[in-house]
């Protein structure tokens, strides 16, 4: 016991002397921490880099193929009625059956479409994160306010202690027990104050900053209340959601993979013209050395169906995977909004009790308490308890606000990453 005591001084000189306690930098607003974020995040550029990459992808896919040009020239010439054959000049271009350059172009469009949409889903949970380490930090940085505050009483109620103990109308007993309270209250804030750093890094590791930039205490946070009905979150969910978006994506390009399965069954076709010189070698004949030119019309004869029926299945099946997949997402959704809605609902009920009476109750408690110990009515211990009491009703208040608002933030995740019209 005497140990811990005389620790008391030691503990407080560690806390005080810590980088950054009692000067912390100026608080970030949430909205411009987010904006930041949002500007500097690498895994949202990197998902702007995929989706900027696949718009490039329909000119690759509709475009001809380069022509071939072809050049013979004969080392035994071929001899003609016109004269010998020396050089065969060729030029030749493949075109696709009508309609499968568009098909392979829209298919592009589609997955460029659900890169988009991974794009946005990567930005909703970046600002997912940051809104709950916020919050967090919140919950961190006002519970060691309010147990700084306690430790300020701690100490008044000690000293009172020790000149009641000196006149002869206290007892040891509660000197003893105030010092014990101001070290296990320390060592409540010292490991609260431990889970500090590692909030910080976590947000700077999201916008992109070194770990050791340091992030000013959070002093209030948005205590309004959502009360929209749920029925209207899941319709505006299942319209914004980006994973839905992509698999609609996914199963309009199963569509056309279809589309084009059917068309392999149609021929492609070959344009080819040739050039041939004959030199002159008669003067008998009139239309001697006369060059020779053609034109050349082919197709391939799509006639190995088997792998082509193949290609047909295999599109339909993806497209079945992709709509049981949509569904499976549509349930998921509603079962998510349903959990966290009534979290939200639980949550707010408890602050109601906080605002509406713990807190209150508390007080006055905590008054009385004062009341009685002044007149000698109460002793010490009593009075300790009362503070103490109100002190915990302080800390999971702190504790609640956090929570609602950190089940606000996953209702908005789960809406698409903002929420109807209503007090949020």
């Amino acid at each position: 016991m005497l140990a811990m005591i005389r620790s008391i001084p030691l503990i407080i000189f560690i806390l005080v002397s810590r980088p950054g306690f009692g000067q912390p930098e100026p608080p970030p607003a949430l909205d411009a921490l987010i904006s930041e974020t949002l500007e500097r995040n690498l895994a949202l550029q990197a998902a702007d880099h995929r989706w900027t990459a696949s718009k490039h992808r329909r000119p690759q896919v509709t475009t001809l193929d380069d022509p071939i040009f072809s050049y013979t020239r004969w080392l035994s010439s071929p001899e003609t009625r016109v004269g010998p054959q020396t050089n065969v000049l060729m030029l030749s271009q493949r075109i696709p059956y009508p309609g499968k350059r568009g098909l392979r172009g829209d298919m592009a469009d589609q997955k460029a479409v659900a890169f988009e949409a991974q794009r946005r889903s990567t930005e909703r949970d970046i600002v997912f994160q940051v809104k709950q380490t916020y919050y967090d930090l919140y919950r961190v940085d006002q519970s060691i306010r309010v147990l700084t505050e306690y430790l300020a009483v701690l100490r008044t109620f000690t000293r009172v202690a020790e000149e009641k103990y000196a006149t002869g109308t206290g007892n040891q007993a509660s000197v003893l027990k105030s010092q014990v309270e101001r070290s296990r209250i320390l060592e409540l804030q010292l490991v609260i104050e431990r889970t500090r750093p590692g909030l910080v890094a976590r947000i700077n590791a999201l916008r992109n900053r070194a770990m050791s930039t340091q992030i000013g205490r959070i002093a209030a946070i948005d205590s309004a209340r959502y009360t929209t009905p749920e029925s209207l979150i899941v319709k505006q969910a299942l319209l914004a959601r980006q994973e839905l978006q992509e698999i609609d994506a996914r199963i309009r390009q199963s569509e056309l993979m279809t589309s084009l399965a059917r068309l392999a069954f149609r021929p492609d076709f070959n344009l080819q013209a040739s050039y041939i010189t004959v030199p002159k070698q008669s003067s008998l004949i009139s239309d001697a050395g006369k060059d020779a030119f053609s034109i050349m019309v082919g197709l391939n004869i799509p006639i190995m169906r088997g792998k082509r029926r193949a290609a047909v299945e295999e599109a339909k099946v993806t497209r079945m995977g992709h709509e049981m997949t949509r569904d499976h997402l549509r349930n998921t959704i509603r079962a998510e909004i349903t959990e966290v809605y009534l979290k939200i609902q639980q949550t707010g009920t408890l602050l109601d009790l906080y605002e509406q009476g713990m807190l209150l109750q508390a007080e006055s408690s905590l008054s009385s308490a004062l009341a009685g110990y002044r007149t000698g009515n109460l002793d010490f211990l009593n009075l300790l308890d009362a503070e103490r009491m109100l002190l915990q009703i302080r800390l999971g208040y702190i504790n609640e606000q956090a929570n609602y608002r950190r089940q606000v933030t996953t209702l908005e995740w789960a809406a698409g990453g903002r929420l109807p019209e209503g007090m949020q």
